[in-house]
Order: structure tokens, then sequence, then C-alpha cells
């Protein structure tokens, strides 16, 4: 019997992995300008194993170029597809669709446009901003690709690289994952073709009520394709119920309701406020009455009381949230043969104002909380779900899925799930206690590695930042802006100061005094003075033509 053949998205995940693997070399971006040092780098010059520029020591990543290998292993560890740039519409930012370097997969445009909003403009991707280059850095630095695959790592033995392969084959059944964006007690997410809307169908269809049992079910408008999703979160949180208030509103005049002289409920006022002072908002509940079906005969239509209490032969009306989530809603209405629900309300009465105190409806209550600053969601609220972890520490807000470690946003909402907190990839490593290479990035799985300086290195790349020359019992120092060592003759050559006195480098064993972009070795700090020439340690000097001395009238003693 023949063997099945893989899926078609598993064949082209594979096609696509061999083709950037062939492109990945130390010549990938080659003389592309670094976004750090501008005009100081001549161009990237990628050293073979440090992953560094030769020509300014920056990270790879931290020059601007683009390559197919960016992003690619941190979604192949995931089996999926990297989402494509996707043109979507941020009324805060233009009334133009604008297009991102990334958006989150599987969602509606208005669900991604509201996720996007919650993150904040300074974290928007939008092609050619910061944001955008720096959510690329962020993807690379946070989930290292050598991290992933041997092939991209330097001089493995086969007992490190089957360490590696175990360690990848571990965080990916037990750790990793993609947070899904979701609204809380509202509408899941559908899927997005970057702009066309893919339906889909409900995995939970709703099922008829038992008799005598209470209908458990989310407002109706959320079913309607006449309103938008922002329209439907703002009537959810103002607390409209159902299609019907929506129409018990607008049978109000605007001015009586806001004018304050006669007692309304909440969410009537709520509703009239949006609709006099948001256009979009008034139009789009204008065509919403004109699609939806008439009114119920008004012997099941609920009304307002003089109270102001929504009243119903059914029992009181509590908006609910939605159960397709997952998150637990509250019943439309109480159970007719529980003797402990609260009894139902009298028959319809009239509409008719007067100035008793209005009874206030009862809001969905909001049990999730974030797992990261403990907040409650409100009802309808975008939150970051992970499936990896359990149901009370699931959800985040968008600007709180952060790694627990670093505090940095993580990048596509890449995480590694670890002792209930979410990790970028690089940190997970930390917590795990995995060394890591401080010259070549890359993970260590050897016993027998060096330490030195607060740093780990593989044994043979223990060497010069500079010569690459191998320091194993050699005399070093540590280069100033990198940390990286540096053997003798290389720190005197290229990066030891000049006696500005003397002309000669200031050794490393040397003491030296500097100021501003002038240095001196401890004995060359004396007066220039021709007659004094006196030690200036510790006492007052000034300088002339990059010369010390130690008062006015030495300058003119020259």
């Amino acid at each position: 019997m023949a063997e099945s053949e893989p899926p078609d998205w598993l064949v082209k995940l594979e096609s696509r992995r061999e083709q950037i693997k062939a492109k990945l070399s130390h010549e990938s971006g080659n003389g592309a300008p670094c976004i750090a040092c501008g005009s100081a780098c001549p161009g990237l010059d990628l050293h073979f194993w440090r992953k560094i520029c030769r020509n300014c020591k920056c990270r790879k990543e931290q020059h601007d170029f683009d390559d197919d290998a960016s992003g690619w292993a941190q979604f192949e560890i995931l089996g999926a597809i990297r989402s494509k740039p996707a043109y979507i519409r941020i009324s805060e930012l233009t009334d133009k669709p604008v297009q991102l370097t990334w958006v989150p997969p599987n969602v509606t445009p208005e669900l991604a446009t509201d996720y996007m909003r919650t993150l904040g403009e300074r974290n928007i991707p939008i092609v050619g901003s910061e944001a955008a280059e720096k959510r690329k850095q962020q993807l690379e630095y946070q989930v290292p690709a050598h991290d992933l695959d041997t092939t991209l790592c330097h001089n493995l033995t086969p007992y490190e690289a089957g360490q590696l392969s175990d360690y990848v084959e571990k965080i990916k059944t037990h750790c990793v994952g993609q947070g899904t964006v979701m609204r809380v007690g509202g509408e899941s997410g559908g899927a997005v073709q970057y702009g066309t809307v893919v339906q889909q169908q409900d995995p939970n269809p709703p099922q008829a009520a038992s008799a005598g049992q209470p209908e458990n079910r989310r407002p109706d408008f959320m079913e309607s394709p006449a309103l938008s999703d922002k329209m439907k979160y703002k009537l959810n949180l103002m607390g409209i119920a159902s299609s019907e208030m929506v129409h018990q509103a607008l049978r109000y005049d605007p001015a009586v309701v806001l004018s304050g002289r006669q007692h309304f409920p909440e969410p009537i006022i709520k509703f009239h406020q949006e609709y006099q002072s948001n256009p979009k908002f008034r139009a789009e509940m204008d065509h919403f009455v004109e699609e939806t079906p008439p009114p119920l005969p008004e012997s099941s239509v609920p009304e307002f009381q003089s109270s102001g209490v929504l009243r119903s032969d059914a029992g009181p009306i509590v908006p609910s949230g939605s159960n397709d989530s997952g998150f637990a809603s509250i019943p439309v209405s109480p159970a007719r043969n529980d003797p402990s629900a609260a009894p139902l309300l009298g028959p319809m009465e009239a509409i008719k104002l007067t100035d008793a105190p209005p009874a206030k409806l009862t809001p969905a209550v909001a049990t999730q909380r974030c797992t990261g600053c403990s907040q409650p969601f409100a009802p309808g609220e975008v939150a970051v779900k992970v499936d990896r972890a359990s149901s009370e520490r699931s959800i985040w807000h968008p600007q709180c899925f952060k790694c627990e470690r670093c505090g940095e946003l993580l990048a596509d909402l890449v995480y590694f799930y670890h002792a209930g907190a979410i990790y970028c990839g690089r940190d997970l490593a930390v917590i795990l206690k995995i060394p890591r290479c401080a010259a070549c990035d890359e993970l260590i799985f050897t016993k027998e590695y060096t330490a030195a300086e607060g740093a780990t290195y593989h044994v043979r790349h223990f060497c010069c930042y500079h010569c690459d020359g191998p320091l194993a019992g050699q005399q070093y120092v540590l280069e100033q802006r990198s940390s990286q060592p540096l053997c003798l003759p290389c720190y005197e050559g290229h990066y030891a100061q000049t006696c500005s006195t003397c002309q000669r480098s200031i050794g490393p064993a040397e003491q030296g005094v500097g100021w501003d972009k002038i240095h001196w070795h401890k004995e060359c700090f004396r007066c220039t003075g021709k007659h004094c020439q006196k030690s200036l340690i510790g006492g007052r000097f000034c300088v002339k033509a990059n010369q010390p001395y130690c008062s006015a009238q030495c300058t003119k003693d020259v």
C-alpha cells in the first residue's frame, strides 16, 4: 500500500525552507548600511561565525536589508507559514489603509485594527517605520534562528548537534506557540486573507434550550452582518443586550434623553451620547435598524417602565457575554421552575416617565483578568490567548504580552511558555540555565566551556574580538563598547588611546588621564610651561592647543 502524500502546506513549507537555507551564508546582506552607526559603517561585512559586522561590530539584523531568512526559522518551529504584509485601516492614523509588515494571523481586518490600536502608535509596524524595523530586529533577537537549526551554527560536534536537536524537539512539544488574538466575551476572530474576510463555521452551533431551562446566548446583534465588530463591541460595553434595545433607544428624542431632566436607563444615555457625537456610529445604527426585522408584537416587546427599568414577561434582561471563546456567560433570564430565582415582573406597562429614581441594568460581569497586569477585561476587549497555558492564566492584554524576564513585547506573538509564564526564546534558555556563547551567540551544549568576566564561551570561541587569535592562557583586555576580549597587541594597535604629549599608546597596564577627547599617560600629565613641568594630578589645569597648563601665566611661557 502506497504511503499517503503529505499535505500541500507541508510540501510548500519544506520547499520554502530549503530555498531560504540555501541563501543563508556569511555573505547574506553584504554591504547593507548600518542603522545604528549610519555613515560610520561602510556596510555589512558579516563575520563568518560571530554573527556581527566586521566593520562596525553591530549585529546583522541592525543593518538595513531584507532577505528571505528574516523570520523564517521562527515560524518553521511553529510549523506555520509566517504572515505576509497586509493593508488595514487605522482611523487614528489616517483615513487611508496603511501597509503593515505583519498582522496577527487568522483575524478579521477589524480585529487586526483594534489589536494594533491597543498596542499604540509607536508599536504599529507600518512599512518603512521605526516600529517595523524594531519588530524585525526583536523577532530575530528574541528567537535566534541558530537556536533552532544545527545548520545555522558554527562547527558543532555530533554530540552538540544531537543535544541541540533534542532541545528543539522539547520546546516544540512543550513550550513554543503563537498567541491568538481574540475578543473577551465577544466574537472570535475570523480568518483574513490580507483584506478579504474568510467566513468560518461556528464550531459550537447554538442548540435549542431545554424546556424549563434558561437560554444562555449572547446578544442577537452579534450575528448581524449589518454591524461591524467595532460597533458590536461598543453596544456590548454600553449594556445594550439585544437588537430590540437598539430599536427602543431610537424611539426616544436624543435631546430629551441627554437633557438630564428625566430618568433614563444608563445604556440608553450612553447610546445617545455616542449616537450624537459619532457620525459613523449613527450611520451604522440607522442602517442596522433598517435592515433588522420589525419589532415583535407588543405583547412580547420589552418596554421601559416608569422607573426606567427594562421589563419583560420573561424576567429582567441582563446583557450576556459570549461563550464562543470558552468564557462563562450570564443567563438571559432565570429558570422559570427555579424557586430561588428572582420573581418575574408583572404585565407590560405603557412607556411613562416619572421622577422615580432609576434602577440600573445589571452589566455583564468580566471575570477574566490579564495575566500580565491582573486587571479585569471588559466584554469585547481585545486580548491575546495562549493555548499552552491553563484557563486561569491564559489571556493577556496586547500591551502586556511581554517576556516575563526582559519585559519586551513578544514579536509576532511568538512565545515560550514555562512554569506559568511566557518568555522570549533567548530568555527561556536563561531560565533553563543553558549557557550561551558570548562570542558566537549560540547555546552551549558541552560540559567544557570557558567562563570569563561574567560571560561564557565555547572553548574554541574564546578568541580575540579583533584578530580571532585564541586567548586560552593569554592576557587579554575587555573592549569597552562590546565587553569582548582583545589580545594585548590588538588592543594597543587598534583600541588604545594615544598620549597627547609623547604620542605613544596608553597600554592596558598603564595609568592614564583623559579630558574630553585628549588623553595622557599619568607621568606625561604635566604643565607644559617651559619653566614649570609640575605634575597636574589632583590639581587645577587648563588646556591650550591640546596641551595642559597649571595656570594662565604658564600658557604664555612656552
